[in-house]
């Protein structure tokens, strides 16, 4: 149906639009927290503004998924390890493949812990939910980052890339 160098192509740029959209996400709920009027011109609400979040927190981590799934078992089949979302070869290229998983594994948590915000606010406060969720998200994307950066084929004029040219 597609051949292998679409697929490529489809789970690269989709890694590019989910970095750049969880960017844009980061963006504005900063700005809507250190701007509460801010809110109110733009989505009406708080309700809103954390609805619209959830949204894009969502299709975030359906994105990252699609693009794991799409190279890992495309491009990268014949360097992971059994277990496919982990690379066991080389040591630069395996360590900044191997953020990628650990992304999608904070992604994850960074989707329970929001889900469960109420939960969380129970047994703490809220003040304590948001920071920890604030400073995840700050690791998040620092290690997204450097992901994009060092292995990212689109990145590659940045200069810190690790592949050959």
């Amino acid at each position: 149906m597609f051949s292998a160098a679409t697929i490529y192509f489809i789970g690269r740029w989709t890694g590019l639009s989910v970095f750049f959209l969880l960017l844009l996400d980061f963006t504005v709920m900063e700005i809507f927290r250190l701007r509460s009027g801010t809110v109110k011109e733009w989505v009406a609400t708080r309700v809103y503004a954390n609805r619209l979040h959830g949204i894009a927190s969502v299709t975030i981590l359906l994105g990252a998924f699609l693009h794991a799934l799409l190279l890992v078992f495309g491009h990268w089949n014949n360097q992971v390890t059994s277990f496919p979302l982990w690379m066991a070869l080389g040591e630069q290229l395996a360590l900044m493949f191997n953020l990628g998983s650990f992304a999608a594994t904070l992604m994850v948590l960074l989707a329970l812990h929001g889900y469960f915000r109420k939960w969380f606010w129970n047994r703490w406060t809220y003040e304590s939910w948001r920071r920890i969720h604030f400073w995840t998200t700050i690791l998040l994307l620092t290690i997204v980052t450097i992901h994009a950066v060092t292995i990212g084929k689109e990145l590659q004029f940045i200069g810190f890339t690790i592949r050959s040219v």
